[in-house]
């Protein structure tokens, strides 16, 4: 697993290099990270080595405009995990990572690894609250979620827990269609 990795980021790196004003210009840099994207599309196993990668985080401390390792906000997490499993570099609010990727446009279409979008605190406005898609029932829509919450931190949640609920906005994927089939969401004793 290892070798496919580092395959994949020796692959997104090689794509970076190809133009150097893409440090500079924004202009330069949503073609390429496009084109990143696109590399890792037909890697099965990516949504793997991303959501164990963020599960090791599970606990880390919610700190507003935090990048990670030790403290993270919610998409200050989803930009470190994907940086650092493939070398793409989100943009750091919630709001700008909901224009990156390709729009999923019904929850049953939801894969693991792909990125959620919720209104923030307030209930009201736009995006405010990103997380990475950890199992999904593509049956019903139905989605578990891991992420950094202001309360708790690097947590797992799941979508039908009434604050998220009432909040979701939608989905984008960074990684690609993997068309492999979903690990099941795990029952759980207690509803949230």
């Amino acid at each position: 697993m290892n070798i496919k990795r580092n395959l994949i980021i020796s692959s997104i790196l090689c794509l970076f290099g190809l133009t150097a004003a893409a440090q500079s210009h924004d202009s330069v840099l949503i073609p390429t990270l496009q084109q990143a994207i696109d590399s890792i599309q037909a890697e099965p196993d990516s949504a793997d080595l991303l959501i164990d990668e963020a599960r090791k985080h599970l606990g880390a401390p919610y700190h507003y405009g935090g990048k990670g390792p030790r403290s993270f906000d919610c998409a200050g997490f989803a930009r470190y995990c994907y940086l650092k499993m493939f070398g793409i570099t989100l943009p750091p609010s919630s709001g700008a990572q909901y224009n990156v990727g390709h729009r999923i446009k019904k929850r049953t279409e939801l894969q693991r690894g792909d990125l959620v979008f919720f209104q923030g605190r307030s209930g009201h406005g736009g995006v405010g609250h990103t997380g990475i898609v950890t199992e999904v029932d593509t049956n019903t829509g139905v989605f578990r979620f891991i992420h950094a919450a202001t309360s708790t931190g690097v947590i797992h949640s799941y979508s039908t827990e009434a604050y998220y609920s009432r909040r979701y906005i939608g989905a984008t994927r960074i990684l690609g269609d993997r068309r492999k089939p979903e690990d099941p969401l795990p029952s759980r004793s207690k509803k949230r």
